[in-house]
C-alpha cells in the first residue's frame, strides 16, 4: 500500500505529453510532405495530450483509492487534497494575474482579470485565466466521488461502481453533461477516476499473470494509446484511452515489466515529482519559448514541420522546468507537509 515511484514517473511522462500536444497543435497547419509528414503524424500519436489527461484522472483515482484503503478517515483525505491541489494553483493564478497586470501577458486567450474572477480561478470554480486548469476543476469535483467509490467497493463490492461507470460513459455522449461545468471543462472522461479505483481494487490479481503476458499487455496498451492520439477524441476513443491507462497503472503497481524500466531513470523521476506544477505552468513556458526563439531570429519557418515542433517542444520544456521546480520545492512540498502535520498538532494540543 506504499508509495510507488513508477506511478509518479508516469505522471511526469503524462505532463510532458500534454506539453507536446499543445506544441504539436501550434504546427498542425504547417505544410509537410514525404518523410516529414510521416514523422509529424507519428509525433501526433506520441503527443496524445487528451489521453494523458485521461491518464491523470485514472492515476488520481488509483492513488487516492490506495490512500483511502490505508486510512479511510474522510477529514484526513479532504485535508490532504486541499493542501495538495490548491497552494500551487493559487500561486500560479496569482503569477498569471501579475504578469497580465504588469506586462499584458496571457496564455491561450485573455481571461477576466478582475479581482472577483481571479479569486474564482484560485478556487478553481472558473478556469479562464489558465485554461488547462479545467482538468483540476474536474479533479476537485471528483474528490468526493472517489471517496464514495472506495466506500462503495469496500461495502458492497465493485458491481455498483461498474454500474456508475456505465452510466457516466453513456452520459459522455451527451453534450449538456460534457460541458456542464462551463469554461473549457470537459466531463466526458469523468468516469476515469472511478476506473482508477477499480484498477486498485482488481489490480492485485495481475501479480499472478505470466511475465510474457504482462509484457504483451503493457506494449499493446502503449501502442494503442499512441494510435488513439491520431484519432478524433470521441467518447469511445476516450474510453479506450482510459482502459489503456488503467492497464498500465495496474501493471506498474503489481507486475515488473522491462518496458517500465525507463520510469526508474533519474530525469523521469524528477519530472514525476514536479509534474503538477509543470502542468500548471507549461502554457506560460510555451509562450516564453516562442518569444525567445523569435527574439533570437531562429528560423523555425525554414525547418521541416516535425523538426520545428521538436525544437519548440525542447525550448518549452527548458523554459517550464525551472519555474516548476521552484513551485514544487517551495510551494507544493511545504504545504503537503503542513497538511500532514495537522494530526500531530491536534494530538499535541490534546
Amino acid at each position: 500500500m506504499g508509495f510507488i515511484p513508477r506511478i509518479e514517473s508516469l505522471r511526469g511522462i503524462a505532463a510532458l505529453t500534454v506539453v507536446a500536444a499543445h506544441v504539436w497543435g501550434q504546427f498542425s497547419d504547417a505544410p509537410s510532405a514525404g518523410w516529414d509528414a510521416a514523422v509529424f503524424h507519428g509525433l501526433k500519436g506520441l503527443s496524445n495530450g487528451t489521453g494523458a489527461v485521461v491518464g491523470f484522472f485514472v492515476i488520481s483515482g488509483f492513488v487516492l483509492a490506495r490512500s483511502l484503503e490505508a486510512n479511510a478517515d474522510p477529514s484526513r483525505y479532504f485535508r490532504h487534497r486541499i493542501f495538495r491541489l490548491f497552494p500551487a494553483a493559487v500561486t500560479v493564478v496569482a503569477l498569471f494575474t501579475a504578469l497580465h497586470q504588469w506586462f499584458g501577458i496571457y496564455v491561450a486567450y485573455e481571461g477576466d482579470f478582475r479581482p472577483g474572477n481571479v479569486l474564482l480561478n484560485m478556487l478553481m470554480i472558473r478556469t479562464d485565466i489558465n485554461a488547462i486548469m479545467w482538468s483540476m476543476k474536474v479533479e476537485c469535483l471528483a474528490t468526493p466521488v472517489i471517496l464514495f467509490g472506495v466506500w462503495l467497493v469496500q461495502r458492497n463490492g465493485a458491481s455498483w461502481l461498474w454500474a456508475i461507470i456505465a452510466v457516466l460513459f453513456a452520459l459522455s455522449f451527451w453534450g449538456p453533461y460534457v460541458h456542464a461545468l462551463g469554461d473549457s471543462s470537459n466531463l466526458a472522461s469523468f468516469y476515469a477516476f472511478l476506473v482508477g479505483v477499480l484498477a486498485q481494487h482488481y489490480g492485485r490479481r495481475i501479480a499472478g499473470i505470466r511475465p510474457s503476458v504482462a509484457a504483451i499487455a503493457a506494449l499493446l496498451s502503449v501502442l494503442v494509446f499512441c494510435y488513439l492520439g491520431t484519432r478524433k477524441q470521441t467518447a469511445p476513443v476516450l474510453m479506450l484511452e482510459c482502459l489503456c491507462a488503467a492497464c498500465l497503472v495496474a501493471l506498474i503497481a503489481w507486475r515488473s515489466v522491462a518496458l517500465f524500466r525507463p520510469l526508474d531513470l533519474g530525469v523521469v523521476r524528477f519530472y514525476g515529482k514536479i509534474s503538477y506544477s509543470f502542468y500548471l505552468l507549461h502554457l506560460l513556458g510555451i509562450l516564453f519559448a516562442n518569444q525567445a526563439l523569435a527574439a533570437a531570429n531562429f528560423p523555425l519557418a525554414a525547418l521541416p514541420a516535425s523538426f520545428a515542433m521538436i525544437t519548440v517542444l525542447i525550448a518549452s520544456v527548458l523554459m517550464t522546468t525551472p519555474a516548476a521546480y521552484l513551485s514544487w520545492r517551495y510551494i507544493e512540498v511545504p504545504f503537503i507537509n503542513l497538511g500532514k502535520s495537522f494530526k500531530g498538532y491536534r494530538l499535541a494540543r490534546g
